[in-house]
């Protein structure tokens, strides 16, 4: 068994970027959070093979939005490949949610209002385990397809399958946190308020704040990503300098993130999981654009930032 230390991965990378010595503050101000990630040599990684045709949809595992694809051309997947190791927390049946909406009409030029009849989807889980060789070897879990499925709108259709995934890991974060979700208005008002603070927190580290800063934010989140994609030390860095534009980075000539408005809010993970999302689109309302260095366009990004409550605690956290 292989043992890393994420935090340290982290805060060498912070220290790298930002050539501060803000990182050692970070390190003594959370003592607590130096701990072990476990690795095992059996590694199954879980993903989708999926096909679609005049079509747009959305998938959820486990009720958290994972696969979202908006047909805006007349195009079609033809077995593109998504992973799903991140999505999933332990062992045992995980819940795969679909919902297809309207393609687009290439004569028209605009969405469809129905679906049509050849509006299909099809879905092949598998699982890949590395060989004797030490190759990555597939092996197909579910098979799932809405060709046969009976629908019961003409505009949008939704049904729910399960696969059941066999991983060394258990993630116990959604296990042990509140469910935000409630009938009480006032409650709700109330933590709206305090939905939008987070964001407009993390946004402000964004445009304002430390490297490191933003590590510590993101610590417990990517803790639990490296054990759920059995990621390397250099992995982690890897995925750290990738996954998080940041306007320090060498690289980045303009970074900006609008203003957190016009927004609603939305409950995923049965009430447990609260993020902000835009009116007009559905994503994230933490938003803005950056260019890199030597490219002429901008890139318009939109941050997902999914936020619980640990049981027992009043701090809003990054899932």
């Amino acid at each position: 068994m292989r043992k890393y230390f994420l935090l340290g991965l982290i805060l060498s990378l912070s220290a790298h970027a930002e050539k501060k010595t803000e990182p050692t503050i970070f390190h003594q101000s959370h003592p607590a959070t130096i701990k072990e990630i476990n690795y095992v040599d059996n590694e199954p990684r879980y993903g989708a093979y999926i096909s679609s045709s005049n079509c747009s949809f959305e998938i959820l595992i486990n009720d958290i939005p994972v696969i979202k694809y908006n047909d805006d051309s007349g195009s079609s997947l033809s077995g593109s490949y998504f992973p799903l190791n991140e999505w999933i927390t332990k062992k045992g049946n995980q819940k795969i949610t679909i919902k297809m909406t309207p393609g687009f009409n290439q004569d028209t030029n605009a969405l469809n209002s129905e679906l049509s009849a050849n509006s299909e989807m099809q879905i092949k889980i598998i699982k890949s385990l590395k060989n004797e060789a030490g190759n990555p070897e597939e092996n197909e879990v579910r098979k799932y397809s809405t060709s046969k499925k009976k629908r019961v709108s003409s505009n949008v259709f939704e049904d729910a399958f399960t696969f059941f995934a066999e991983v060394p890991y258990y993630i116990k974060t959604l296990e042990n946190a509140e469910v935000l979700l409630t009938d009480d208005k006032e409650k709700l008002q109330a933590l709206e308020q305090e939905v939008f603070a987070k964001y407009d927190k993390i946004r402000n580290i964004y445009m304002k704040g430390s490297w490191s800063t933003l590590a510590a934010i993101y610590y417990n989140r990517e803790k639990r990503v490296a054990q759920q994609l059995y990621l390397l030390p250099d992995e982690i860095k890897s995925r750290w300098n990738n996954d998080y534009v940041f306007r320090t980075n060498t690289g980045i000539t303009f970074f900006d993130l609008k203003p957190v408005e016009d927004y609603k809010m939305t409950f995923y993970a049965d009430g447990k999981i609260v993020c902000l999302q835009k009116i007009n689109n559905e994503k994230s309302a933490l938003w803005g654009g950056f260019k890199r260095k030597g490219k002429d366009n901008i890139t318009t990004t939109y941050i997902t930032l999914y936020l619980y409550r640990p049981k027992g605690t009043k701090e809003l956290e990054v899932y």
